[in-house]
C-alpha cells in the first residue's frame, strides 16, 4: 500500500506542473495597465489564469480576478494561449498561476511599467537562431538583468521549424528570474521567421503586419517595431510617419527592426529602400535610437544624419542631432566579420551580446552586453534594476562602454577643473588640492566625485569642489564628474606630471583595425592574418603601405624620448634584403584607420627612417625583427602642443628599393588579427627631468604647489595640545612677524584660514567650528613657504 500511495503523489505531482509550458509575456497596449501572458497547453481542458497583486503562492482560489485565454492558436507545434490583462495598475507586481482541469501551475508574476515620468529599463538584440549555448547565456542574463522589456529583432530560429520553435521557447524560460518573475518580450520579424504569422501567432503583437508601438510612461518613450521583410515603402512608411507626428509630445522614441540599413558586415548587402523611406524620417521627426540586427556583428555609430553632401559617407554624416544606430544582432547566431566600418562608426566588434538600454527624462544611456560569462553574473535587486551587478562584461571599447543620448531641452552640468591644469608638472613630496568649479543653468549640482588613475578618492556635495592629495612621482590622470538633479553628468579629464622621473612603456596593437594593409587602390584589408611588408599577392597584387597605430601611450607631455621601436614577430621565412621606410602620422591623437581616412593619405612628421632587416625565420621575435630606432619621430609627435599622455600614433610602413617592384623582397609579421599575443609592439623609453618651479597661490583656497623653506630651525616648531578641545598653541622660534594657517578635513576640504600674528614666538587660534575628528594643520610664512604640515586631532 506504501508503494501504491507513494507512486500516486508522484504522479499527481507530475501531473500538476505538465499540462502547461513555454510561458511567455508580451505587450500589445500600454505596459502600465495591460499585458499579455502566453503558454503552450499540453494537456487538460478549461485553462484560467488567476492573478492578484498579493502573492497567494499555488493557492490560486485565493486570487482576486481569474480570466479565460483571449485567444488561442495552434501553431508551430504548440496550443499557443494567450490572456490579455487590462486595467491593471501601474508600478505594481502581480503574481498569478495558470489552472485547468489536470492542476495548478507554478506561481510567476511580473510587473507592470510605470506610468508617470520614470526610468526604464531595455534589453535590445536578435538573431538567436541556432547557437544555443550564447543563446541561454543572453536569456540568463534577461532574468538577472530584469528589464521592462526586451526588444527582440528577429531570427530567433534558423529554419522556422516546429521543433525548433519549441526549443527556443524551452530556452525562453531561462528568462524567467528565480523567485519566478517574468518580463515582456516586443518581437520583430526578420528573414528566417517565414511569414508574419510566426510572430502574430507566437507572441500575440498587436499588428499582423508586424509594425506597432508602444509607449512607456505618460509621455517618456515610445517603442516602434519596424517590418524589414514586409513593403517599406508606401503603407508602412506612411504608419510611421503619422504616428511619429500623432506622438509628439513623447520625449524619447527607438526603433526596431531587422535589416541594417548599413550593414558592418562587407558580405551583407545595402538596405537601400530602408534607407530612401526610414532615414530621413528618423532624423526628422526625432527618432535618436535604433536597434538593428541580422549582421551578426557587433557596432555602434555615432548621431547620425542622412546626407550626400561632402564629407558624408554611404549617405550618413555625423551630426550630433541625429539617430544612432546600434547592433547588429548576437544573441547565439554564427558571429561574422565586422569588416565594413564607416568614418561614422563609433565602435565595432565581434562577440555574442545585446544592448543594455536606460530610459528617462533627461538621457537614454546603451551599454553593449557580452553574454558569455552569465551564469558568473550577479542578479540586480527587484528594487533597482538599474544598479551594476558584479561580473556582468559591459565592453569598454575605445570610445567608451557608455553611450549617451541627452535630452536637448535640459542641460548637463557646467565644468571646469580650475586647479592643476592640464599637462601641469608638478614638484613631488608635496600636498595638493584637487579642484573644480560646476554648475547647473536648469536645476542643481547634487555631487561631484574626484577620482585619481581611475580610482575614487572624493565625492563633494558643496560648493566649493575640491579634495586633497599626494602624488607620487610619475604621470597621473585625474577625473572630475559632476551631477545633477537630472541625473546628468559632465566629466573631464586631465594628466599631471609629478616630480622627476622614468618610464618603460610596451604598447601591443589592441584591435584589428589597428594593424591595416592598404592595396593599390587606396582600399583597406583590415583581417588580414598577416602583415606583408610590403607586397602580399592577395591583394589586389598590390606593393602596399601597412598602417600600424598603438592607442593609449602614456607618455607625458614634455617628455624626452630616449629610445622606440617596432617589435615584430616573424610570420613567415625570408631573407631577400627588403628595404621598408617608417614614417609615424603627424597627428595629435592618431584615428582609427578607415577606407576614407587611410594609410596613404595621412600627414607625417619629418623625421623617417629606413629598415633593411637581416633574414627572418617563422615566429623569431628578436634583435632581427626590431626596428632602428624611431625616437626622432615619436619626439615629434610628443613636442606638439596637442599631445596628451593616453594619445594614439599611427606608423606608416611603405616599400623603397627592390622592394617597391620585387615581389620576393619582403618580410611577413604576424598581425592582431592572425595571434593577438604576436601583434606589433611599440617600445619606448622615456624621462621627464626638466626643474619644476614652485608658484604660489596664496589667494585662493586651492593650494598649487607650496614652497618649503629650509631651515634647520623648522625642526623646533610645536603644535599643541593634540588632541585639542578649543584651543590650537603654535611655538615658532623663527625671526617671522606673521603666518597663514590653513586647517583640512580628510576630505581635503579647506575648513579654516586665517593669517596670524606671531607674539613672542608663539601664535594660538580658536578654530571653533570644527568637529571632532582629524585635520591636518598647514602653517606658512609670509612668502607662501611651507613651515610645518601635521595631523592633528579635535576632540
Amino acid at each position: 500500500m506504501k508503494k501504491i500511495y507513494l507512486l500516486l503523489v508522484v504522479l499527481i505531482g507530475v501531473q500538476v506542473h505538465a499540462s502547461n509550458d513555454k510561458y511567455r509575456l508580451t505587450l500589445r497596449e500600454n505596459p502600465a495597465t495591460t499585458i499579455v501572458i502566453g503558454w503552450n497547453q499540453i494537456s487538460g481542458t478549461n485553462p484560467t489564469v488567476y492573478y492578484g497583486s498579493v502573492d497567494h503562492g499555488t493557492n490560486y482560489s485565493n486570487y482576486s480576478y481569474s480570466i479565460t485565454p483571449s485567444r488561442i492558436v495552434n501553431y508551430r507545434g504548440m496550443n499557443n494561449n494567450f490572456v490579455r490583462l487590462s486595467r491593471l495598475n501601474p508600478d505594481t507586481a502581480y503574481y498569478f498561476v495558470i489552472k485547468d482541469s489536470e492542476g495548478v501551475s507554478k506561481r510567476f508574476w511580473f510587473k507592470t511599467a510605470p506610468l508617470e515620468n520614470g526610468k526604464f529599463s531595455l534589453i535590445a538584440g536578435g538573431d538567436s537562431r541556432n547557437n544555443r549555448a550564447p543563446r541561454q547565456n543572453a536569456n540568463r542574463l534577461v532574468a538577472k538583468l530584469k528589464p521592462h522589456a526586451v526588444l527582440f529583432g528577429g531570427d530567433m530560429t534558423d529554419n522556422d521549424s516546429d521543433s525548433q520553435w519549441r526549443t527556443w521557447f524551452d530556452d525562453w524560460q531561462l528568462t524567467i528570474a528565480n523567485d519566478g518573475r517574468m518580463f515582456p518580450i516586443i518581437a520583430a520579424r526578420g528573414n528566417h521567421e517565414k511569414s508574419n504569422r510566426t510572430i502574430e501567432d507566437l507572441f500575440d503583437v498587436p499588428s499582423s503586419k508586424i509594425r506597432y508601438a508602444i509607449t512607456f510612461g505618460r509621455n517618456i518613450l515610445r517603442t516602434y517595431t519596424l517590418n524589414s521583410l514586409n513593403a517599406i515603402s508606401g503603407g508602412q512608411t506612411d504608419w510611421l510617419k503619422n504616428d511619429l507626428n500623432a506622438h509628439q509630445n513623447v520625449i524619447w522614441k527607438i526603433a526596431q527592426y531587422h535589416f541594417p540599413i548599413r550593414p558592418h558586415v562587407s558580405s551583407k548587402g545595402e538596405n537601400l529602400i530602408e534607407y530612401a523611406n526610414w532615414a530621413r524620417v528618423f532624423f526628422d521627426k526625432g527618432v535618436k535610437l535604433v536597434v538593428e540586427c541580422d549582421a551578426h556583428t557587433v557596432k555602434s555609430t555615432w548621431p547620425l544624419r542622412p546626407s550626400t553632401s561632402s564629407g558624408s559617407e554611404e549617405g550618413f554624416k555625423r551630426d550630433d542631432n541625429g539617430t544612432v544606430y546600434i547592433g547588429e544582432g548576437g544573441w547565439g547566431a554564427p558571429l561574422r566579420e565586422n569588416d565594413d566600418i564607416k568614418g561614422w562608426t563609433r565602435d565595432s566588434g565581434k562577440f555574442n551580446q545585446f544592448k543594455w538600454i536606460f530610459v528617462d527624462e533627461a538621457k537614454i544611456e546603451a551599454r553593449t552586453i557580452k553574454v558569455d560569462n552569465a551564469i558568473h553574473v550577479a542578479e540586480v535587486s527587484n528594487d533597482n534594476v538599474f544598479e551594476i551587478p558584479s561580473n556582468l562584461d559591459i565592453w569598454n571599447p575605445s570610445n567608451g562602454s557608455v553611450i549617451k543620448i541627452i535630452n536637448k531641452n535640459l542641460k548637463a552640468p557646467e565644468l571646469t577643473i580650475t586647479s592643476p591644469n592640464q599637462g601641469q608638472n608638478l614638484p613631488g613630496g608635496n600636498i595638493y588640492t584637487i579642484s573644480a568649479n560646476a554648475a547647473d543653468i536648469d536645476g542643481q549640482i547634487t555631487k561631484v566625485e574626484f577620482y585619481l588613475d581611475g580610482n575614487l578618492i572624493k565625492t563633494d556635495n558643496v560648493a566649493p569642489y575640491s579634495a586633497l592629495r599626494t602624488f607620487s612621482n610619475g604621470v597621473h590622470k585625474i577625473k572630475v564628474i559632476a551631477f545633477d538633479n537630472h541625473e546628468l553628468c559632465t566629466e573631464k579629464e586631465i594628466t599631471i606630471n609629478v616630480g622627476q622621473f622614468s618610464g618603460n612603456l610596451t604598447i601591443p596593437v589592441s584591435d584589428g583595425f589597428d594593424d591595416v594593409e592598404e592595396n593599390v587602390l587606396g582600399k583597406l584589408y583590415v583581417d588580414s592574418s598577416d602583415l606583408e611588408l610590403v607586397y602580399d599577392s592577395g591583394n589586389v597584387l598590390s606593393f602596399q603601405k601597412v598602417g600600424i597605430r598603438f592607442q593609449n601611450i602614456t607618455v607625458p607631455k614634455g617628455a624626452v624620448i630616449n629610445k622606440a621601436y617596432i617589435q615584430f614577430t616573424a610570420d613567415e621565412y625570408h631573407r631577400k634584403r627588403a628595404e621598408l621606410e617608417f614614417s609615424l602620422h603627424d597627428s595629435d591623437n592618431s584615428p582609427r584607420f578607415t577606407d576614407r581616412d587611410n594609410v596613404s593619405g595621412r600627414g607625417v612628421v619629418s623625421n623617417k627612417i629606413r629598415w633593411k632587416p637581416d633574414t627572418w625565420s617563422s615566429n623569431e621575435s628578436g634583435t632581427k625583427q626590431r626596428t632602428p630606432d624611431l625616437k626622432g619621430m615619436v619626439q615629434q609627435v610628443v613636442n606638439r602642443n596637442g599631445w596628451i599622455p593616453g594619445n594614439s600614433m599611427s606608423f606608416i610602413i611603405r616599400g623603397k628599393g627592390k622592394s617597391t617592384y620585387r615581389t620576393k623582397y619582403k618580410r611577413v609579421a604576424h598581425s592582431y588579427e592572425g595571434d593577438p599575443n604576436k601583434a606589433a609592439r611599440l617600445v619606448i623609453n622615456y624621462s621627464l627631468n626638466r626643474e619644476i618651479k614652485e608658484n604660489i597661490n596664496q589667494k585662493s583656497n586651492t593650494i598649487t604647489t607650496i614652497n618649503k623653506t629650509n631651515s634647520k630651525d623648522l625642526k623646533e616648531i610645536k603644535i599643541y595640545p593634540n588632541p585639542f578641545n578649543q584651543e590650537l598653541n603654535i611655538t615658532i622660534p623663527l625671526t617671522v612677524n606673521s603666518v597663514l594657517v590653513h586647517i583640512y578635513d580628510t576630505n581635503g576640504r579647506m575648513v579654516f584660514s586665517k593669517n596670524k600674528s606671531i607674539k613672542n614666538n608663539n601664535v594660538s587660534i580658536r578654530p571653533e567650528v570644527l568637529d571632532k575628528g582629524i585635520y591636518i594643520i598647514q602653517v606658512l610664512d609670509s612668502k607662501g613657504g611651507l613651515l610645518i604640515r601635521r595631523q592633528v586631532v579635535k576632540n
